[in-house]
């Protein structure tokens, strides 16, 4: 995994326009992000930054129309801040789960042994596997889960940001000439 801002827009259109408006764009650029990105990884990367990515706006979207609006998510920070957290452990869990039957098995050709093993291997082992002394499987999940936190942390963090930054500008203030 490679760190992007492909989710970005994906985040920045639900945050000015809403759920619906964030899927469209999502599906819309999703096979050029898997073809024309950065680190394309074909038809199984743009699944994959879907997969992954669609947690960022779909759960706090979910809060907003809770409590009414996404900008009562945004000005309500404990309510952002449980929002973002339970979307990034859905993103975290999905990426696991879909790495291990879905993306390492057809973009590597690996099977489920071969992924234990190659996470396995001092070779291969990262700083975080190395440093905390764990290998096979629970260094596989220890490894997607800090990447995708750091992902998703960029791209949630972001999107919003920029989002407000847009929603105070032209929506709350007026679009001025």
């Amino acid at each position: 995994m490679r760190i992007d801002f492909a989710a970005v827009p994906w985040i920045l259109c639900w945050t000015v326009f809403g759920w619906k408006s964030a899927i469209l764009c999502l599906l819309i650029s999703a096979p050029l992000v898997g073809l024309l990105g950065p680190f394309a990884g074909g038809w199984v990367g743009a699944i994959m930054k879907s997969v992954a990515s669609i947690w960022m706006f779909m759960i706090p979207a979910l809060f907003a129309t809770r409590i009414g609006s996404t900008k009562q998510l945004l000005d309500r920070r404990n309510v952002l801040i449980i929002s973002t957290i339970l979307a990034i452990a859905t993103r975290v869990i999905v990426t696991v789960f879909f790495n291990f039957y879905f993306a390492l098995p057809i973009f590597f050709n690996m099977d489920h042994e071969t992924i234990i093993n190659f996470f396995s291997n001092p070779m291969f082992q990262s700083f975080i596997s190395a440093n905390i002394g764990v290998i096979g499987l629970s260094a596989f999940i220890i490894e997607i889960a800090f990447w995708n936190i750091i992902q998703g942390t960029i791209d949630i963090f972001l999107g919003m940001v920029i989002g407000s930054l847009v929603l105070k500008r032209f929506f709350m203030t007026g679009i001025k000439d």
